[in-house]
């Protein structure tokens, strides 16, 4: 009795794997799939590269965008320069930049600690007095207020830059130093002499979602099911579930094909293990399968089938990246926006798990959840799929 229940139950797993099979080969026997899933977005990435557009902001065209936020700064102070003199010059500049509006001061003991509350993002950057500031600016030298942002917060830079400039304005005006010249300095910290620095992630993982989410969409309701359950059959679940793990694979390879053409290519360097950096893919690649597969489910024909990718594409990369809402509003609901942060952290900062887990989970649970629906979809509807 125990080995007919093993037999069968290995017969389940060995029926799962060859509807698997089934599915890539189907896959890869479309050329126009293949076009989407390699060709298209290598062309993005070469586009993107070769122009070098994707390096990330100077700073003055988002300017704009640092209206009205919130920044917390650190601030450590190595000068020693002011002796015993009644009024440090750097502790002034300090408090005065502690004074500008929507800004919050914390002051480190020195740039190590500074720079790890940088590195697990408790801070947005932090400013330094080097020593020998409050020398310089005392007899009307040149001064230098010297800055660390974190290179991929895309604000950081020219937000810190902001508050930096009008407390420096703030400090002359109250020390009378309209003449003297007291300059800033950027230090963008995690960034990588790469022209996908920025972009490489944004172009991954919408391609992935994107081209999950056009496949899927054309996979049950495109499909020959006359065929495919004469040579194996197999229940509703086991083909939905069969229909995921395979076009998750695919995606995962397309992965891949985005991944080492970046780093050969561009020189793209990442600080954690590229099988790290490479595992995180299956989450979007998830999350945009199984979008897709709910509308398949629910499609009638190819051209429906067509039509939902649409929607599903401009619902998630409108609504889902916060291009028309506040900041804050829906993109936790939809996997764009966590995959893209993910994969920064893990990329260029190695980021322990525990942080990386709150990108995980929202396309975990986007997957799921319209995996479930796909499911329920498929358990009402009559005959084979």
């Amino acid at each position: 009795m125990l080995s007919k229940k093993l037999n069968k139950s290995e017969n389940k797993i060995i029926r799962f794997f060859v509807l698997v099979k089934k599915e890539l080969a189907t896959i890869l026997a479309d050329k126009q799939a293949l076009a989407i899933v390699f060709i298209l977005p290598l062309v993005a990435i070469f586009a993107v590269g070769a122009t070098g557009t994707g390096m990330g902001p100077d700073g003055d065209p988002l300017d704009s965008l640092t209206a009205g936020r919130y920044l917390i700064l650190g601030a450590v102070n190595e000068d020693t320069s002011d002796n015993a003199a009644n009024v440090s010059m750097s502790e002034e500049f300090l408090r005065i930049l502690g004074e500008q509006p929507d800004t919050t001061l914390i002051h480190f003991p020195n740039e190590s600690a500074a720079e790890q509350e940088l590195y697990y993002e408790n801070i947005m950057g932090y400013v330094v007095m080097r020593d020998g500031f409050h020398f310089n600016v005392s007899a009307h030298l040149p001064g230098l207020v010297e800055f660390f942002a974190d290179s991929l917060n895309i604000l950081a830079q020219p937000l810190i830059a902001k508050k930096v400039n009008d407390a420096i304005i703030d400090f002359k005006a109250e020390f009378e130093l309209t003449e003297d010249e007291l300059l800033y300095e950027t230090v963008d910290l995690y960034a990588i002499d790469s022209p996908l620095f920025i972009s490489l992630p944004m172009i991954v993982v919408i391609t992935l979602i994107a081209s999950g989410l056009m496949l899927a969409c054309q996979s049950i309701v495109g499909d020959n099911p006359i065929n495919r359950v004469a040579l194996t059959p197999a229940g509703k679940f086991e083909i939905l579930c069969s229909k995921v793990l395979a076009y998750t694979t695919l995606h995962m390879l397309q992965g891949l094909f985005l991944l080492i053409p970046s780093m050969i290519a561009f020189n793209v360097t990442f600080l954690a293990n590229f099988f790290s950096v490479w595992g995180f893919l299956v989450f979007p690649s998830f999350a945009g399968v199984c979008y897709g597969m709910f509308f398949s489910s629910i499609a009638k024909t190819k051209l429906q089938g067509s039509q939902f990718f649409l929607v599903g594409f401009m619902t998630t990369f409108i609504l889902g990246v916060g291009m028309f809402l506040p900041e804050g509003t829906l993109e936790q609901f939809f996997p764009v926006v966590p995959a893209m942060d993910g994969m920064l952290k893990l990329a260029y900062k190695d980021l322990p798990f525990i942080y990386i887990w709150p990108t995980i989970w929202p396309q975990l649970v986007f997957g799921l959840v319209f995996f479930s629906m796909a499911w329920i979809v498929l358990k009402i509807k009559k005959g084979a799929i």
